[in-house]
């Protein structure tokens, strides 16, 4: 993930607000899609789009396994 604001280069962070998950940047706080670049995998393909809430939750509420 990217941040076109702030050059963060790390995972793009979603957060709730007034009940709808919205994506961040945990360094500048840019909540401006148009200027962040998001990639996960959705359905067996990675995805640079953004998704709509129910996706979101889902892709918010993965652990990661190493």
């Amino acid at each position: 993930d990217y941040c076109q604001v702030c050059g963060f280069d790390g995972e793009i962070q979603i957060v709730e607000d007034d009940g709808k998950l919205v994506w961040e940047c945990p360094h500048c706080h840019n909540r401006d899609q148009s200027k962040l670049n998001v990639a996960r995998r959705t359905c067996g393909y990675i995805g640079t789009q953004f998704w709509n809430q129910g996706r979101t939750q889902e892709i918010k509420d993965r652990v990661l396994h190493l």
